[in-house]
This record gives C-alpha cells, structure tokens and sequence, in this order.
C-alpha cells in the first residue's frame, strides 16, 4: 500500500492517525499514514536523511510536514527536485509530493491559513502574531496580499533566526503594500504587547507552546483589549492561553480545528491531486467531527 509521511514533533498524539484513514476511505484511496518525530531544532544531518529515505522509499507519495517546514527547506531544500513559487518565496514546504524519483517542494499554509483567517476575522484591523516560524511567515504572507492590510502586524518570538527569516520575506511586501510590520525579539512573555492592541485586534498563538513544547507566551495576569480575537493555531494540548481567553465573555476565542482540516486539505492537494481543496477541508471536518476534543 502507498504511504504518506507525516513529519512533526510528536505524530503519535495527533488525531490525524484516526481521521486519515476516515478521509482516504471517504476518497477512495488507498494509502497509509506513517509518522516520523524529529525534535524541535533538530541537526541539519536529521532532516537530510529523512529527505534521502523519501527519496528512497518507492512506496511513499509525499509526505505532510508540520513543525520543521522552514528547517526542512533550509538544511534540505538543495535534496528536492522543484520548489513551487510559494515555497521559494518562503523558503518552506509543508507538503512533498514524491514523482519519478524526485520530491517537489509545495507552500501550503499561506493558502489554510489564509482560508481561516479570512473566515474568523474578516474585518481586518491590528494583529499581533506571537511565534516566527513557518505558520507566522504564512499567515503574515497572506494578510499583507489582502486588499486591504492590517493597520499594524507585529511578531514576537525569543529566536533571532526565525525573526530574521520572516523580516526577509515580508519585507517586499511590506514596502509594497505600504504595510507597518515590525518584528520583536525576546524571551516573553508577551503581555505587554498583547494589551497594547486596540480593541477587536486578532491575536495568534504560533509558537507552539501548549502543544510541541510546555508553557504559554503570555503569563496569567495578560489582559486582553476588549474584543481581542484570540486564534489558537493549536487544536490538542494544554493551551493555556486559549483557556485563559475562554473566561473572559467579551473575547471571539477559535482553536486551530479548523486550520487542522484545512491545513490536511491544503497539504494532501498536490499529493493526492485533489481537485477542491476547500470543499475537501469541508468534508475532512465533518467526517473527523466526532474525533473533535
């Protein structure tokens, strides 16, 4: 039977591992779902060699990458064969399509994202994206193509290298679209920066922490403005700043359920050559509703 890899943090604990086999039944397809963990900061030689085992392994048609899709293009992008327009403006790839013996290299989590996004918080205003990683680079992408820019996008993360990444691709844009981006760096927590948003900001956890590693961006005493909508990226785990927001009735709260179905859409597209990424996220959600936590 073909395979799909699924490259994270700790693949065993996802709910994919039960919804996959759910989804390809409902498409017809016969593939199988194989996790692979590497750890977060993972050496160079770690990502090339699951690189070199795709390329290797006959049975795989792609494989899905979550946490390591900007490591992954950095220490292994010269390993694939193409990159898609995305991917090369990012410098990530979240999905990997095996053909001819050559792995193609696709951006995907601008378009999930983007989708989400567009449908939690329509209105646009500030946003204050805590994380630098790939998801923030995607979602920063996406908001800065959008007819109209948010009035003020501030990231926040404790690594240099991923905040300089993200300055890098934003950049053009930015000057482009006339867009007032800044980037911080520190170890947090971030609850000064969060309560100097304006009411009805958009705030995003993408750093991770709650799921891929303990702990929380924002301390217990964080005071939200009023309105704040607050978007979790994580759907599983302790995600402490989601429960936090939940106490408070004037905050619009969402998980990262949504962006989970739309983000398997988006990454299984160039994999399984699906024709309606959208409708197919639809259907992925309702079929893996009883598996919502």
């Amino acid at each position: 039977m073909s395979t799909v890899w699924f490259v994270g943090v700790s693949t065993g604990q996802s709910l994919i591992n039960e919804a996959f086999p759910v989804w390809m039944k409902d498409l017809g397809r016969e593939a199988r779902l194989v996790g692979r963990d590497l750890p977060v900061g993972a050496p160079a030689g770690a990502y090339r060699e699951l690189v070199g085992e795709l390329l290797a392994d006959g049975e795989v048609l792609g494989a899905v990458i979550t946490t390591h899709k900007v490591a992954l293009v950095r220490a292994a992008g010269d390993l694939l064969g193409t990159l898609d327009p995305l991917a090369a403006e990012c410098g990530e790839a979240n999905s990997l399509r095996r053909r001819g013996g050559v792995l193609e290299g696709f951006a995907r989590d601008p378009l999930s994202i983007g989708r989400v996004v567009d449908e939690i918080w329509p209105a646009g205003g500030e946003v204050i994206c805590l994380g630098a990683g790939g998801s923030a680079v995607a979602l920063g992408r996406h908001l800065l193509t959008r007819a109209t820019t948010p009035a003020r996008l501030v990231f926040a993360d404790r690594d240099e290298t991923a905040a300089r990444h993200l300055r890098g691709v934003l950049a053009p844009w930015a000057r482009r679209r006339g867009g007032d981006v800044s980037v911080l760096v520190g170890n947090g927590p971030w609850d000064e920066l969060v309560e100097s948003g304006t009411a009805g900001t958009l705030v995003v956890n993408a750093t991770g922490l709650g799921k891929d590693r303990p702990g929380s961006p924002l301390s217990s005493r964080v005071r939200f403005p009023a309105g704040t909508v607050v978007w979790e990226l994580n759907y599983r785990g302790d995600l402490a700043l989601l429960r936090r927001a939940r106490k408070r009735p004037d905050l619009v709260t969402h998980d990262g359920w949504g962006l989970f179905c739309h983000g398997w859409a988006a990454a299984l597209g160039p994999i399984l050559d699906l024709p309606d990424e959208v409708a197919t996220a639809r259907r992925f959600a309702e079929l893996a509703a009883p598996l919502r936590p």
